[in-house]
């Protein structure tokens, strides 16, 4: 995989520079033309695009561009802005990314109008879906890892929910959920949980409105998807092997889009079989 290391800031909005995400692209050392996959990090975009390389490096050697997003800025921000600006920066990719990719000497060729996807992790999902309540631009499939609702783990503000309570959400797009059996848990009493299960996982896969997959993993935990999971803040397990697990999503993504990109829908069956998984999990789906 060829990574272009330099955060770039990509202003499409004209908004203060504190509402702009910097750009990092993951990309094939190939001149052939790939899906487009639009990644928004955890935190709603405050954990560093570097800390998921080894997913997105794995994703990335299946055949995909990644275009990370991130700003670092801690809380509180405005979702509504975040969302809307995620939304400007997809609809500025449609002429723009390849134009940003050949000037850093990327070859890989995105194809952004005909294959792109988004993804999240954790609140990086909230801006994702608030970006779609704007229009899905050009994106045709969601990828939600660990997906996490609302403004504050304590529930103090809910103005900001992308879901209200017994609402669908207002776009109709396919999705996989990729969650797992620590994401509600806390480290400790005093701590809440890094996915309140309230509206996390479950939050999202009942109001979804297109087809879903749900793949639990059922001994990992929220931030084992990272490079360098601790248990500082969300629960891990230091027994479980991660590399196991960073492979297991990079293949549950990868087949989920490769069924509606490259038009295999048959392997949309593999999501639905636990033996096709080399971990623990639970799966359900909604068609």
């Amino acid at each position: 995989a060829e990574l272009h290391v330099p955060l770039q800031v990509v202003d499409v909005s004209g908004s203060q520079v504190s509402a702009n995400f910097s750009l990092q692209v993951y990309a094939p050392r190939s001149a052939e033309s790939f899906p487009v996959i639009w990644f928004v990090t955890g935190g709603g975009g405050i954990a560093p695009v570097s800390a998921y390389s080894k997913l997105l490096n794995q994703v990335v050697a299946k055949g995909y561009i990644i275009v990370g997003l991130a700003h670092g800025f801690f809380p509180p921000f405005d979702y509504l802005k975040y969302g809307k600006l995620f939304h400007d920066i997809m609809e500025w990719g449609k002429d723009g990314l390849l134009s940003y990719m050949v000037s850093h000497k990327l070859l890989a060729v995105p194809d952004v109008l005909n294959r792109s996807a988004v993804m999240g992790q954790s609140a990086g999902n909230h801006v994702v879906g608030q970006g779609l309540t704007e229009g899905c631009s050009t994106a045709k499939a969601f990828v939600m890892i660990d997906a996490v609702d609302g403004f504050d783990p304590y529930r103090i503000v809910k103005s900001q929910d992308l879901i209200k309570p017994g609402q669908k959400v207002n776009f109709n797009i396919p999705a996989i959920l990729l969650d797992n059996g620590l994401d509600p848990k806390s480290v400790n009493r005093f701590s809440p949980p890094c996915a309140p299960a309230e509206i996390s996982n479950d939050h999202f896969y009942n109001a979804w409105i297109g087809p879903i997959w749900n793949i639990n993993a059922t001994k990992y935990g929220h931030v084992d998807c990272t490079d360098t999971p601790t248990s500082m803040l969300c629960p891990s397990d230091p027994q479980t092997d991660k590399d196991l697990y960073r492979a297991m999503l990079a293949d549950a993504i990868t087949i989920f889009l490769g069924a509606l990109f490259d038009g295999r829908p048959n392997s949309l069956a593999k999501l639905e079989d636990p033996s096709q998984w080399q971990v623990d999990v639970v799966l359900k789906h909604d068609l």
